[in-house]
């Protein structure tokens, strides 16, 4: 006898199994048909409050889903924490935390590694390649030899972050950056009235050109940080985010891999558990000082 049911293809017994969480049951429902048209079967269904007991029973062979659309305080900041252990453990994508703009800073306090990702309020195109990303087989399980579009974009982006990291630690290494091909000289001090106006210049180029043209969130994420670092400030993820100039959602993933890089320092929020601020490291700092000394030289000529 067949052991399975006849309406039950093995395909569909054979896909990767999630478990899929969130409070509004409509779009619990249409988060689930965009599972399974992914590749994906769906194993649980149900609100935010019974996530972490189930994940403390089924996590460690499922991907997981969680759709927040409100703060529920502390329950919220221990499924956060759980799925961030979790990641860790997992060692590859595992999560996806589907979030509004007002909860960007509770979640990025809590999520930390790479292998939970956060969406911000997601175009549909988005949470599929995420999706996709999710389920596809582990770096020990069988490949189909047709790669998937997440993993690719993932390591393009770790690519570039790790270029940049090294050509920012290239320039730290020299005390000071040698100007017009003379001697060393020590760069002007910097201002944030100087910083801002590259800022200007930067988002001047969108009333003339299309922006995706000169996307380049990692050189505004530096520029942003270096301003909050002169006028002694902090700044927190969201606002981080905005200022990056991308979707949330890819800022995020510039900030995590920023940071895995040593290009950013994460500080906890000493008078709010529940966020943290975003600074530059000493190394990408020396370098940003390096960087704008050289150029405020360049700059003095044209009075």
């Amino acid at each position: 006898m067949n052991a399975f049911s006849s309406d039950i293809s093995y395909s569909k017994i054979s896909s990767p199994p999630v478990l899929l969480f969130g409070d509004d049951a409509c779009r619990r429902d249409r988060l689930a048909q965009v599972i399974t048209a992914s590749g994906g079967r769906v194993v649980a269904n149900g609100p935010v409050s019974v996530a972490s007991e189930r994940l403390a029973i089924q996590a460690a062979s499922a991907g997981v889903v969680v759709d927040l659309r409100d703060d529920d305080g502390p329950m919220l900041d221990d499924l956060l924490t759980r799925l961030d252990s979790l990641a860790v453990t997992a060692g590859r994508l595992s999560a996806l935390v589907l979030t509004p703009q007002a909860l960007i800073d509770v979640v990025a306090a809590r999520i930390v590694d790479p292998g939970t990702a956060i969406l911000v309020e997601p175009e549909p195109g988005e949470l599929g390649a995420a999706l996709a990303e999710m389920l596809a087989p582990s770096p020990g399980g069988v490949e189909d030899g047709t790669g998937e579009g997440g993993n690719r974009r993932l390591a393009q982006l770790s690519e570039e972050v790790g270029r940049i990291a090294r050509a920012l630690a290239a320039l730290s290494q020299d005390e000071h950056l040698p100007v017009s091909g003379g001697p060393k000289e020590t760069p002007c001090p910097t201002d944030g009235n100087m910083v801002r106006a590259i800022l200007r210049l930067r988002r001047l180029r969108a009333q003339f050109f299309m922006p995706a043209l000169f996307a380049d969130p990692a050189w505004d994420i530096l520029l942003d940080l270096m301003i909050a670092r002169i006028e002694r400030r902090r700044v927190a993820a969201s606002s981080l985010c905005i200022a990056a100039a991308v979707p949330a959602t890819t800022a995020l993933r510039w900030i995590t891999q920023m940071t895995d890089q040593h290009m950013l320092v994460r500080q906890p929020d000493p008078r709010d558990g529940r966020r943290v601020f975003i600074t530059l490291s000493e190394q990408a700092a020396t370098a940003m000082e390096g960087y704008l000394g050289a150029a405020r030289q360049v700059m003095a000529p044209m009075g």
